[in-house]
């Protein structure tokens, strides 16, 4: 007994390899005496625990299998088959994790149960069905796996099947969670659109970013007001909105409370660490999370999505602006003038891959600090290559009306110029001259200029409901296209779950948002946006007309000469 106590004492101590060696000396004398099989037991559980804590999971996971090979039930048993469970399930073997817990249900107490709850929502159809057609419906823990059957069922459109599993779970008396799900399934008829569903958010309502929030909120709730009015909707939506009052460590705990409290969606968080975070800690891995406004994806993760990573926007932009020089204006003789930072390289690598695939080269490629005042060298090495086109890719609106005119003045006057969403921006539109704005052609992901686009009309729907100008925020059409996103999936899934919604976005579903045409890419966690090409006129953008912009280019060309012919004939002063 105090050899075990000294062990446990140098387990506690983290002197984990002096833990194992005296619990493996405890066993092997202690087996061998069946009156001594309970301490050989407690040595081989301590083992198993040091070894485990050591980070030796598969040594733990074969200690534990021979522990459970000796213990009947009890506590003794129930400890262990819970701590292998973990054990497999963090190698990776979810299934025999599962397995394992329904094959030993004494050991399913209330919080095992929610351990067993964490494991099936990740496992797919097929191992779903094997561990049913094992497990009846007959304890609460049975019907874990068979009500989660019935919702994949329901998003394979075997909507009968799924009704028979979910019938077969009630008569084992589940508990609230899954009782909750398979009344809805079993009870419901034909497209199984009803109820009430809850959708989470996680905003900062207060503190630093408390501006941020509210604006974002207000685009939450125009939305709804969108989906309650239209004709048929089939849900009645609760908006649970949670406040991280600007602290971004809160998000993980916020979402796991939505998760508890029913939601089928959350929207947020809002920024890049803490949208990761939060879903480091879902429980559901099919818990549909968008964040609005994440500007980068740290690691992408199913059923997740951001609608504004900034580098791929500017990155899709530059591929496409590409295509459409190659393909629509048959040009080939380009340059690239931009910006030395991270967004700007991805943006001038997009732009020459995409030209090289269409067997057009990149003349010269020179970068500029979007911080500075003159950038009269990097233009001329530019304008000494004589190119067709030049991609000007710029972070914002001060840069580009700083580059513009120096365009111009500096020698790519005759140069079609192609231009990132910044050259767009209405600021810019205001206070560019027309010299320096006319025949410029831009690839935008919104368009918020033009008449009678999804912009314009959001914002007079938007300053109607609120009495205020929206200007040029984008938002508040960043969330409620977020949770245009959550609408749609939920009327085209035809269930209220996590899993349902989840498998229509995976699907790369179009959908007309208000910030562009929007789909859904699942292996990067972002959504897209089909890029809109556009050309400055008169301080208005248009649609792009070849003739007009190739008339242009011969006209600038023929003027460039005449100008550099008559500073030649120029007397000096």
């Amino acid at each position: 007994m105090e050899a075990l106590q000294r062990a446990e004492a140098d387990l506690e101590g983290g002197r984990l390899k002096e833990a194992v060696a005296a619990a493996d000396s405890m066993y092997l004398a202690w087996s061998r005496d069946r009156s001594l099989e309970s301490l050989a037991n407690r040595a081989l559980w301590l083992k198993a625990r040091a070894l485990e804590a050591d980070g030796l999971l598969g040594d733990a996971g074969t200690t534990l299998d021979v522990l459970l090979g000796r213990v009947e039930a009890g506590p003794l048993r129930d400890e262990a088959v819970a701590r292998l469970s973990g054990i497999w399930t963090q190698t990776g073997e979810s299934v025999r994790a599962a397995d394992l817990l329904l094959d030993n249900p004494t050991a399913l107490d209330e919080s095992r149960r929610g351990l067993l709850r964490e494991l099936v929502t990740g496992l797919s159809l097929t191992q779903l069905r094997g561990l049913a057609r094992e497990y009846p419906p007959t304890s609460a823990g049975a019907a874990i796996v068979h009500v989660q059957l019935a919702q994949l069922l329901v998003v394979e459109d075997e909507a009968d099947s799924a009704r028979r599993v979910a019938r077969r779970a009630l008569d084992a008396r589940p508990d609230a969670p899954e009782r909750d799900i398979a009344r809805l399934i079993a009870e419901s008829s034909g497209s199984l659109r009803e109820g009430t569903v809850r959708i989470g958010a996680i905003l900062p309502l207060s503190g630093r970013f408390g501006g941020v929030g509210q604006l974002l909120k207000e685009g939450l709730d125009l939305a709804l007001d969108g989906y309650r009015s239209g004709a048929g909707d089939a849900f009645t939506i609760q908006l649970m909105v949670r406040d991280d009052g600007s602290d971004s460590e809160r998000a993980p705990e916020l979402l796991r409370e939505l998760e508890r409290e029913g939601a089928v969606a959350v929207i947020g968080p809002i920024r890049s660490e803490s949208f990761a975070a939060a879903l480091r800690a879902r429980v559901n891995p099919r818990m549909l999370v968008v964040s609005p406004t994440a500007t980068e994806v740290l690691e992408p993760t199913p059923s997740a999505y951001t609608l504004y990573e900034q580098e791929r926007l500017d990155r899709d932009v530059a591929a496409d602006l590409a295509n459409w020089t190659a393909g629509e204006l048959g040009l080939r003789r380009a340059a690239v003038l931009y910006p030395l930072d991270r967004a700007g390289r991805s943006a001038a690598g997009a732009f020459q891959a995409g030209l090289e695939a269409t067997a057009v080269g990149v003349l010269a490629a020179t970068g500029y600090n979007p911080d500075s005042t003159t950038f009269k060298e990097s233009i001329e090495a530019l304008a000494a290559q004589e190119p067709d086109v030049v991609f000007v890719p710029a972070p914002n609106s001060r840069s580009v009306l700083t580059l513009a005119p120096q365009l111009y003045y500096y020698g790519l006057d005759h140069s079609i110029i192609l231009g990132t969403s910044a050259w767009a921006d209405p600021a810019v539109l205001r206070r560019l001259a027309r010299n320096d704005g006319d025949y410029r052609v831009i690839g935008l992901w919104v368009d918020r200029t033009s008449p009678g686009t999804p912009w314009q009309r959001f914002a007079l729907d938007y300053e109607r409901k609120y009495r205020k100008s929206l200007r040029d925020n984008v938002l508040p059409a960043l969330s409620f296209d977020a949770m245009r996103l959550i609408l749609t999936a939920l009327d085209e899934a035809r269930l209220p779950i996590p899993a349902a919604l989840s498998a229509y976005l995976q699907r790369r579903p179009v959908l007309a948002g208000v910030t562009g045409q929007l789909e859904t890419d699942p292996t990067t966690s972002t959504v897209r946006r089909r890029t809109q090409i556009r050309m400055l006129y008169d301080g208005q953008l248009v649609r792009p007309d070849r003739s007009q912009l190739l008339n242009w280019l011969v006209e600038a060309r023929v003027a460039a000469v005449e100008r550099r012919e008559r500073e030649r004939e120029r007397p000096p002063e």
